[in-house]
């Protein structure tokens, strides 16, 4: 019998030895991970520590997706804990979890360029501005949270670089208690401005002529070819959304009550500080804008002998911590989609493909609801309704939910898409609306051609010019044209007067093409509430919810499970 099992043995020799090394991998990886299970604890005082990375702080993981690879998952998991990206999402909720957390008393930001993998700048977060307002009201909180918890002195949140790259980064600075710069960094304070190129010469040079029709006179698309600089409407809106942006950043800063501060900063300060910067770390200093000078090697003195733990670590101690808790309370669950960028009809990044991820995600029995997290300036109105009526779909037919989270941008199409939406959140900064159409094809003049020697011979069995590259459409193809454009638009308008239950003369008042901040479509009614991605969370679990308990409350923290659908097919 001895013999003939090692016969048996010695015939399998490669099978045999390889299963002998993954056995003993396993025995390893599960000794090691108990081994680093033990040491992952939240001690009593902790500081919170998040070293943010630019390039690395992302809307959405382009990891691998290792949450159904089983032990391999595990595994993949375990080996990615020190990797320095960091979703929104992730930050948002970990940030949420510790102000609620009485073990940890502080958070400690380190602002750096010390992973291999950032190519950006070590002076910016890489964020956006609405990404920016989202993590900054989620520091603001931690640290109300943590006074009722632990007294008037405590919360302190401290944010440590050597210079600051933009503005968007100190934005989000200014939600903390201490701000700490290397004393020869800068502060580029300069408020809001907007540059934008027009092209119309360069086309008129070289013969191309561009033959646009905009439904209305608000939308600026293709202003940029047409004309040599805005036009007084499309100025008109631009400034007052510059305007609106540079007063959000300046009353935000202005409310930043810093630890130490040489003075008390005020509206005032703060402007006076844009038309002036940028500052020297001195000088914002003695401004009242930075707390101190210091260094980044000197951030583990700053919270002095605390315990320590990372962002990440301290989200898998909580995961962990909270799937003990999920056998004894019952969990709503969330699926975020993401959508980014342009919409397009094809492609492997087509609206088809979002649409059908959407209902995917949908028909998920343990689904209860779904976000729809939007960062795009909309693209082509047909693909931008086939999203649409996937989310009826999924409302209408599958019974279920839809919220939208406006991210940095969610405008034109990405509005058609989602105006149906249950519920549509946006941050203060978002940048919505634009709610018209640009059609717009070129055509190569006879001055282009002979520039470049070419002859063209167009054949035709129909008497129809409407696809010509050569020649302007006029008479019949020029209202046909005009025509498709005015039926694209009143669709646009409708719907949005469906999906937001206004008349149609509400509609069009919001229409036009007119540019929207977040707080603007908050007034005229095209967002429901202002909030980040957290809270739109809350507000699809509250709709989804299908107890018998009256008294339920979404809460983030407690009760809510979130799964994730980033297409490999995203726009």
């Amino acid at each position: 019998m001895l013999r003939r099992s090692a016969a048996f043995l010695w015939k399998y020799k490669k099978t045999t030895l390889v299963a002998a090394g993954a056995s003993y991998a396993g025995y390893r990886y599960i000794k090691i991970q108990r081994e680093n299970d033990a040491k992952m604890v939240v001690a009593p005082e902790s500081v919170l520590t998040w070293k943010i990375v630019d390039g690395l702080l992302v809307e959405s993981s382009k990891n691998i997706k290792v949450g159904s690879l089983g032990f391999l998952g595990s595994m993949l998991r375990k080996a990615l804990i020190d990797s320095d990206e960091v979703t929104i999402f992730d930050a948002l909720l970990s940030l949420e979890l510790a102000a609620k957390d009485p073990r940890i008393h502080e958070i400690c930001i380190n602002l750096t360029n010390g992973s291999k993998d950032s190519q950006g700048s070590p002076g910016s977060a890489g964020i956006s501005l609405t990404q920016a307002q989202e993590l900054r009201a989620a520091l603001l909180a931690f640290t109300e949270q943590k006074k009722k918890q632990l007294g008037p002195t405590a919360g302190r949140v401290y944010f440590v670089v050597d210079s600051f790259d933009d503005q968007t980064t100190y934005l989000l600075a200014s939600g903390c208690s201490d701000i700490i710069a290397q004393p020869s960094g800068y502060l580029p304070l300069t408020g809001v401005s907007s540059t934008q190129l027009f092209f119309r010469r360069l086309a008129d040079k070289i013969g191309v002529k561009p033959v646009v029709e905009s439904r209305k006179e608000y939308k600026g698309f293709a202003s940029t070819f047409t004309e040599t600089k805005l036009p007084v409407k499309q100025r008109e809106n631009m400034v007052a959304i510059i305007n609106a942006i540079n007063n959000m950043l300046v009353d935000d800063i202005a409310a930043c009550k810093l630890h130490g501060a040489k003075a008390p900063l005020t509206a005032e300060i703060v402007r006076s500080a844009m038309a002036e910067g940028p500052l020297s770390v001195p000088e914002a200093i003695d401004r009242g804008l930075l707390s101190r000078s210091g260094y980044l090697l000197d951030s583990k003195s700053i919270t002095g002998p605390k315990s320590r733990i990372g962002i990440t670590a301290y989200r898998l101690v909580r995961e962990k911590e909270m799937s003990r808790q999920s056998d004894a309370m019952k969990k709503d669950t969330v699926c975020i989609v993401y959508m980014s960028g342009t919409i397009r009809r094809n492609g492997m990044h087509s609206a088809s493909s979002l649409a059908s991820a959407l209902i995917k995600a949908a028909k998920e029995p343990s689904v209860s609801a779904l976000v729809f997290r939007i960062d795009s300036g909309g693209g082509d109105a047909i693909a931008s309704d086939t999203i649409a009526h996937a989310i009826d779909h999924i409302q209408n037919e599958l019974g279920k939910p839809v919220v939208a989270s406006y991210g940095s941008a969610a405008a034109s199409g990405a509005v058609l898409a989602s105006i149906t939406c249950r519920k549509i959140f946006a941050n203060p900064g978002s940048i919505t609306g634009s709610i018209g159409v640009v059609a717009m094809k070129p055509v190569f003049t006879k001055k282009l051609l002979d520039y470049l020697g070419v002859n063209v011979e167009e054949l035709r069995v129909v008497d129809n010019r409407s696809n010509s590259f050569t020649e302007e459409p006029t008479g019949a193809e020029l209202e046909r044209f005009r025509a498709r454009v005015d039926k694209i638009y009143d669709y646009f308008v409708a719907r949005v007067a469906k999906g937001r239950g206004f008349t149609p003369e509400q509609a069009e008042a919001v229409a036009r093409g007119q540019v929207f901040t977040g707080i603007q479509a908050k007034d005229n009614g095209l967002v429901d509430e202002l909030g980040s991605l957290t809270r739109a969370v809350e507000a699809a679990a509250q709709l989804g919810h299908k107890g018998t308990d009256d008294g339920y409350k979404a809460d983030i923290t407690e009760n809510i499970n979130v799964k994730f659908c980033v297409p490999e097919t995203n726009l």
